[in-house]
C-alpha cells in the first residue's frame, strides 16, 4: 500500500539513533531519553518537502535526543524553503529583469486578457509604454530594474514633466508604479524604488520659459495665444450662463444635441464617453425615483471603429445615478422625439442611443469634445481653460457644497476612494454659485440623492435603485 503524501514541512514518525563515542550504533527507535554510553544522537523521518514530494530526511548529530529532533525539524524547514525558492525561480524564469525587456513584457501583459483593462485604459497604457518606456536610446536601456534608484526615477519623471507636460508625467508615473509593483510580485526586484515618488510637476522656470516662447511664436504668426486648460476648476454661474447662451444660439451645437449633452453631464456627473453611450434601456423615467444606469462607454477600437464597450472605465464605474426632475423632463422630451422619428424611419437609431448622431449611429467622443472646446474658446464664452470634464467637476463640487456625503458623491462618480473625489473633484477655491442658472434644478439635494447617501454610508450596494 502506497504511503500517504505529506504536506510541505510535515514529518512522519521520527526515528532517533544513539551512537557511542566511536560512532558505533547503540540503539534506534522513538528514543526520547538519553541512552547509557551514548555520546551522540541523530534523528530521521519521512518529510514533505514540496507539494507531491516526500523523502527521507536525516538531521545532523546532537548530544541529546531532544536536540536531535529539533535539528531534524530545522533541516526539514530549510529544505522546504529551498524548494519554494526553486519553484519560484522556475515560475518566473522567463520574466526579464532589464528595463526595456520588462517594459516590452509589460506591454504584452497590458494588451492581454489577463490584465482586464478597459479599451481606453489599454490604449493609454500602450501609448504611455511606447512613448516613455520604450523610446529609442532610453536612459535606462540596458539597466536592471533593481539597479535603478528612487532619485533617478524622480529625475526622469521631472524631465518628462518639463519636456512634455504634467499630464505626461502623471501617466508615466502611474505606469511606473504598476510596473514596479508587478516586478516586485515576480521577484524581479526586492524593493520598490517607485514608491512614494509623489506628484511631479513642471518646474516654475520651465513654465515661464515655455510661456514666453509660446507668446513670441503667437505674436510672430499673428495669432492669439491659447490659454492653458485647468483641470481643477468648476464652472461658475456666469460661466454656465455664457456657455449655455452661446450653445443655444449655435446651429452646429443644436444639430449635435450639445445643450442636452451638456445638461445631462451637468446633472449626472457622467464622463463624455459614458453620456454618449447612454441607451434608453438604461434611462429610468417612471416612478418616484428617475435615474440613469451607467453601464457602458464609447470607445474606438483599432480597425473596428466606434462601439459601445459593455463596461466603464473601472469596475466602480458601473453605477446607478439618480437624476433631478428637471433632467428627467428633458430626457422625456428627447425620448418622445426619438420615438416619433423611429416610427417614420424603422432603421433609425438601432442601438437605442439617447444621443445618437444625425445618422442614428454612435457619436464620436473626440468630435463632441472638440466641438465643446471650440465653444469654450468663443469670444462670447471666454472659457479657454475649460474642457468637457469641467461639467463632471461642477456636478461633484455642487453636490459637496450642498451637503452631500463625500462617500455618496464618490459612488455617484464611480470613484473607489472618497478622498480622491474631495481632492480632485471638489473645487474649493472658486466655490461656484449655480443659483439662478439653467442648472439650478439639476443640483438640488433631492430624496433620490439622500437615498444614495444612506445606502452608501450603511455599506449597501448601489447596483440598482429601482425607478
Amino acid at each position: 500500500m502506497a504511503r500517504t503524501a505529506l504536506r510541505p514541512g510535515q514529518t512522519g514518525n521520527i526515528t532517533v539513533t544513539a551512537f557511542d563515542a566511536e560512532g558505533t550504533k547503540l540503539e534506534s527507535g522513538p528514543i526520547t531519553r538519553k541512552v547509557a554510553g551514548a555520546a551522540a544522537y541523530q534523528a530521521r523521518a519521512r518529510a514533505g518537502i514540496a507539494e507531491g514530494e516526500t523523502k527521507q530526511v536525516q538531521g545532523p548529530k546532537a548530544n541529546t535526543p531532544t536536540k536531535a529532533r529539533q535539528s531534524l525539524e530545522e533541516r526539514v524547514t530549510k529544505l522546504v524553503a529551498e524548494a519554494e525558492e526553486q519553484a519560484e525561480a522556475r515560475k518566473y524564469a522567463g520574466i526579464p529583469r532589464e528595463w526595456t525587456a520588462f517594459a516590452r513584457n509589460h506591454r504584452e501583459y497590458v494588451l492581454s486578457d489577463d490584465a482586464d483593462y478597459s479599451d481606453g485604459t489599454q490604449r493609454i497604457y500602450r501609448e504611455g509604454l511606447d512613448n516613455y518606456f520604450l523610446s529609442p536610446g532610453h536612459r535606462f536601456d540596458g539597466r536592471r530594474l533593481d539597479d535603478i534608484t528612487h532619485g533617478e526615477l524622480r529625475d526622469w519623471l521631472q524631465d518628462i514633466a518639463n519636456e512634455r507636460g504634467n499630464g505626461a508625467a502623471h501617466t508615466a508615473g502611474s505606469l511606473l508604479g504598476v510596473i514596479y509593483r508587478r516586478a516586485l510580485a515576480y521577484g524581479v526586484v526586492t524593493a520598490d524604488p517607485a514608491a512614494r515618488l509623489g506628484k511631479v510637476k513642471r518646474s516654475r522656470r520651465t513654465e515661464e520659459r515655455l510661456k514666453a516662447e509660446a507668446e513670441a511664436k503667437a505674436k510672430a504668426e499673428g495669432k492669439e495665444l491659447r490659454g492653458e486648460t485647468d483641470h481643477q476648476r468648476a464652472l461658475s454661474r456666469d460661466e454656465v450662463n455664457r456657455l449655455h447662451a452661446h450653445l443655444k444660439g449655435s446651429k452646429v451645437a443644436t444639430r449635435n444635441s450639445m445643450v442636452d449633452i451638456m445638461l445631462t453631464m451637468f446633472g449626472t456627473g457622467l464622463r463624455i464617453g459614458e453620456a454618449l453611450a447612454l441607451t434608453w434601456e438604461h434611462v429610468h423615467l417612471t416612478g418616484a425615483r428617475p435615474s440613469v444606469t451607467v453601464a457602458a462607454t464609447v470607445v474606438r477600437r483599432g480597425g473596428a471603429g466606434l462601439h459601445l464597450q459593455p463596461r466603464t472605465k473601472t469596475a466602480n464605474g458601473m453605477r446607478v445615478v439618480p437624476i433631478a426632475p428637471a433632467l428627467a423632463e428633458l430626457l422625456r422630451g428627447r425620448k418622445a422625439k426619438d420615438s416619433e422619428r423611429a416610427a417614420l424611419e424603422p432603421a433609425w437609431n438601432p442601438l437605442g442611443l439617447v444621443f445618437p448622431s444625425e445618422r442614428g449611429t454612435i457619436r464620436d467622443t473626440s468630435n463632441i469634445h472638440n466641438r465643446f472646446r471650440k465653444a469654450f474658446d468663443h469670444e462670447d464664452v471666454g472659457l479657454e481653460w475649460a474642457t468637457p470634464h469641467a461639467f463632471r467637476r461642477t456636478y461633484a463640487t455642487n453636490l459637496l457644497l450642498n451637503g452631500e456625503s463625500p462617500i455618496a458623491v464618490a459612488a455617484l462618480l464611480g470613484h473607489t476612494d472618497p478622498s480622491f473625489t474631495l481632492k480632485v473633484y471638489g473645487d474649493w477655491k472658486s466655490t461656484p454659485d449655480i443659483a439662478g442658472t439653467v442648472l439650478e434644478g439639476l443640483f438640488s439635494v433631492t430624496a433620490d440623492t439622500k437615498a444614495v447617501t444612506k445606502a452608501v454610508t450603511e455599506g449597501r450596494t448601489l447596483e440598482r435603485i429601482e425607478p
